[in-house]
């Protein structure tokens, strides 16, 4: 029977010891007042049910409302791609923004013991999988049906634990404001002086059925939080909701080792390699240098974040604290006959999942990088589509290759394809693909002129090149590709069965792992609760809190970092780089309002984005960013380093106060004071 996790009013007392760690992303049901989550706060009260009253989703972003008529505040990274078409400064009358939606938690409905009776006939693994995601479509359809909502069925713990989400969505999303003064750069060196805000407005109808964009919508009328106008003090608790969709907290010590120690580098390597081999065929300047800028700038930017991340890693005690973490489990689990019993074989089945997992990475990363090679991944592209026909991949499909000449030069791609092949050939003989050794001859070794010729041949010959002949490919049936000369559109034929037996393995492997990380989660859970703590869950796109203080950071010895920034250093910056901001100047009396605030709530890297509220409820902040030494938060949280930005609601005021679009805002958050 479903259970409906209750979503009454929570005073929670809430008020670390100095120092306390802040590390989790905590679901709402587990944040109650008796929760160990908890055991450490004192002496505050946290209205956790009004802060989901007054927030919701913007995709992966959260928002919040900021008055009773449906004023809404995020991060402006969080819908810079709906607003590139509308004007840059701010904008009255407001301006719908097409696309954008705003969606509303409604009700969470755990649904673990209904898909575990329905899963409990089947046998394996793999077909469990397969069943699940029959019932999640139709426990998705049949909620969406009954309820007149959005649903979408979330998975926690690998299997462990599913909820069914309801949300209410509002389709007509509108700009009002959003500031002119911006210094959004990628130093992620503190201090940070960002603008990342926007408000909206939501509009609904008067039906309440969250159409789309139409003249009779009005504001959407909803509880709301005030922005505050005092902010927060140093030492001082806030809070955040989240939607983030990824992190790696539960990654063993095993999988920590390979990704830094062999699969990061090796893609390092395999980025500087195809960077290089662009730069010597592409010169700066030359046509092909136009059509592969955006590739090398991917290329160059993805090597400079891996490797940073690498340079993290050597100096972070991420390792070697998975190492003493893992170490006190298996002595708790040794210190017991029967947890020997229980959980032993737990974990050796789960390492030997990982040791065939990292062999099967190592090989489709150099497969991945093969697709840089972008006509035998065309030719697969379209033979697949030519299998399963669906009109909106097709459209897709039609647009890429209609640009598609604007990225591509054969000669370029041909090199492309030589060169990772040569790296595909190095792989071990037990990590190739028979088919693709059979296609190019690597049984005995690559043979530099042999695949070289095998692709000129194919080149020469395709028709793919041609941009008229390349749409035809679009309206052609699966049998026409089977018995077309075209030499890519034969290849792509000859490895299609190995192309999916290649997916139907990975899936498999898959399941596996995840079976296995289920039964690991239950020992630490099991550890955790022996040990009075509580288990979050890695993020996975369900609202999620985070809970920290205002708290500045020593990241080297000698150097502490205070908690605020300020127009005064905002100032002096802009002076120093280009002087764009004189409108600073102006205003020498406000110059210590805080610009940015550090905090030790925790985040993961993809910093969707998510309004900061403090203990009243109110909305302080806005966090954006990470500290530079919180690279690894994906994978870890440092209570002496890892730090979130966030954008200070005094500077969010000041900001307001600079146009007449934004005085018109203050007014009326601030009406009723």
């Amino acid at each position: 029977m479903m259970k409906i996790i209750c979503c009454s009013m929570l005073a929670l007392l809430l008020l670390p010891p100095k120092g306390s760690a802040a590390e989790g992303f905590w679901l709402p049901s587990q944040l109650t007042a008796d929760s160990p989550v908890l055991q450490r706060y004192k002496g505050q009260t946290l209205p956790l049910t009004q802060l989901q009253q007054v927030s919701g989703r913007i995709d992966n972003c959260s928002a919040a409302f900021i008055s009773k008529a449906g004023l809404l505040i995020t991060n402006a990274n969080c819908v810079a791609s709906y607003l590139q078409e509308l004007s840059v400064a701010s904008v009255a009358p407001e301006m719908p923004v097409p696309g954008l939606q705003f969606r509303m938690l409604q009700q969470t409905l755990d649904v673990t013991t209904t898909i575990n009776r329905q899963l409990s006939g089947e046998s394996s693994a793999y077909q469990r999988s397969i069943k699940f995601e029959q019932i999640k479509q139709q426990l998705q359809a049949d909620c969406e049906q009954r309820s007149q909502l959005s649903c979408e069925l979330k998975t926690l713990h690998h299997g462990l634990e599913f909820y069914l989400l309801q949300y209410k969505t509002l389709r007509d999303v509108r700009l009002v404001y959003r500031p002119p003064l911006s210094t959004a750069d990628a130093d992620q060196r503190w201090p940070r002086y960002g603008a990342d805000f926007v408000i909206l407005r939501a509009y609904d109808s008067a039906n309440n059925d969250g159409v789309a964009y139409a003249k009779d919508n009005t504001p959407y009328r909803s509880a709301f939080a005030r922005l505050s106008q005092q902010g927060v003090t140093d030492d001082e608790l806030v809070i955040s909701p989240s939607f983030s969709v990824h992190s790696r907290r539960y990654a063993t010590a095993t999988e920590i080792q390979f990704n830094f120690e062999q699969l990061f580098p090796r893609s390092i390597e395999y980025l500087q390699q195809a960077t290089r081999l662009l730069k010597q065929l592409a010169p700066a300047g030359s046509v092909r240098a136009e059509q592969y800028n955006n590739t090398l700038t991917d290329l160059t930017s993805e090597a400079e974040k891996l490797s940073d991340m690498l340079s993290h890693y050597q100096r972070s005690g991420l390792l070697s604290g998975k190492q003493q973490r893992q170490q006190a489990v298996l002595e708790w689990i040794n210190s017991s006959a029967v947890r020997q019993q229980l959980y032993a074989p737990v974990l050796a089945t789960l390492d030997r999942l990982l040791l065939q997992q990292q062999r099967v990475a190592l090989r489709d990363l150099v497969l991945d990088y093969l697709k840089y090679a972008q006509l035998p991944a065309l030719a697969n592209q379209l033979y697949q589509h030519a299998l399963q026909p669906n009109p909106t991949k097709a459209a897709l499909l039609k647009s890429r290759m209609q640009q598609f000449d604007l990225r591509f030069d054969a000669r370029v791609d041909l090199e492309l394809a030589l060169h990772f092949l040569e790296q595909y050939a190095k792989l071990p003989q037990g990590q190739r693909l028979v088919a693709l050794d059979q296609y190019f001859a690597l049984n005995d070794g690559f043979n530099r002129e042999i695949v070289r010729h095998k692709l000129s041949a194919m080149y020469r010959g395709t028709s793919l090149t041609d941009a008229n002949q390349r749409l035809q490919w679009l309206q052609r049936n699966a049998e026409q590709f089977q018995q077309s000369s075209d030499p890519l559109i034969s290849f792509s034929v000859a490895m299609y069965d190995t192309v999916t037996q290649l997916n139907a393995e990975r899936r498999q492997l898959k399941t596996a792992l995840d079976n296995a990380r289920a039964e690991f989660m239950e020992v630490l859970m099991a550890y955790n609760d022996a040990q009075a703590k509580a288990t979050y869950a890695e993020a996975n796109g369900m609202l999620r809190f985070s809970v920290g203080r205002v708290s500045g950071y020593q990241p080297v010895d000698a150097v502490w970092f205070q908690p605020f920034s300020t127009l005064q250093g905002m100032l002096k910056l802009s002076r120093s780089v280009n002087n764009t901001q004189p409108v600073l100047a102006e205003h020498a009396a406000d110059k210590l309002t805080p610009v940015n605030f550090l905090s030790s709530i925790d985040s993961g890297t993809d910093y969707g984005g998510a309004p900061t509220f403090n203990t009243k409820g109110e909305v302080v902040g806005l966090l954006f960013c990470g500290v530079e030494e919180n690279l690894l938060a994906d994978w870890h949280y440092d209570e002496a380093l890892s730090r979130a930005v966030h954008v200070d609601s005094r500077f969010i005021i000041w900001q307001l106060k600079q146009t007449d679009a934004g005085r018109a805002v203050l007014a009326e958050l601030f009406s009723d004071i």
